[in-house]
């Protein structure tokens, strides 16, 4: 039962967005996405670490900020420090309880600056 509530959720994620990740027990999610000049993976680890790959364009800086709006929450924007060429990380709480989050990943570099956005399913 559990499981089909998830995958509804993960349905009306869908909807919602061009990518989705969706996490149907403990583990990572993972999100794909896309703009003109970049594109992102985002992978999520127990709510805290947020691990960014910038698989197209070459990126200078990588922030993230996630919303819940049935909810009304807000997270800060967290600047994710850079591990290697084209690989960033994002600690702290991202995101304070289970749901469906909407990720703004912001992406700078010499291509400029573009907001990838992500719909992800959050659960402990």
């Amino acid at each position: 039962m559990m499981r089909r509530l998830l995958a509804g959720a993960c349905l009306a994620a869908a909807a919602m967005t061009v990518a989705v990740g969706c996490l149907s027990g403990p583990g990572p999610v993972t999100a794909q996405g896309a703009g003109a000049r970049y594109a992102v993976t985002l992978t999520i680890e127990r709510g805290e670490t947020a691990d960014i790959i910038v698989e197209r364009g070459e990126a200078d800086a990588v922030v993230v900020m996630a919303t819940m709006p049935q909810m009304g929450h807000v997270t800060p924007e967290e600047a994710a420090r850079r591990l290697a060429p084209g690989r960033f990380r994002a600690d702290g709480d991202l995101f304070t309880m289970d749901g469906v989050w909407e990720v703004s990943v912001r992406v700078s570099g010499a291509a400029g600056e573009e907001v990838i956005p992500l719909t992800v399913l959050v659960t402990s």
